[in-house]
């Protein structure tokens, strides 16, 4: 897994890349960098998973745990570009009923107060 950041209208985006899962050789834990973000002040995050290609249970509980604590900061949380296959486990484990799930990036973005 591969992140990088980028800002936009005090939106922290997130583009994810490749798969979000347990394993040595993934060096960033997306729920640790969410943490540290709270940390440096940032609120309002979007997950950019267009790029991701598989996702397994611990990759859900970094979805669920930054969830968590971005709520707990009184932030919001959004996610787009899911693959039919992301979007499926999201539906499964109900990530879907909890978080808003958007087509794309620019509808994200600009409807943000939703």
């Amino acid at each position: 897994m591969d992140i990088k950041t980028r800002e936009i209208k005090d939106i922290l985006i997130y583009d994810v890349k490749g798969e979000i899962r347990i394993g040595e050789e993934m060096p960033v834990m997306l729920h640790d960098h969410v943490k540290k973000q709270l940390e440096l002040g940032k609120r309002y995050f979007l997950f950019n998973l267009l790029d991701v290609n598989y996702i397994d249970s611990f990759g859900v509980g970094q979805v669920v745990g930054s969830l968590i604590s971005i709520k707990k900061a009184g932030g919001k949380l959004k996610i787009a570009n899911l693959a039919p296959r992301i979007r499926f486990v999201f539906d499964v484990t109900g990530i879907s009923r909890i978080v808003k799930i958007v087509d794309d990036e620019e509808t994200a973005i600009k409807n943000y107060s939703d």
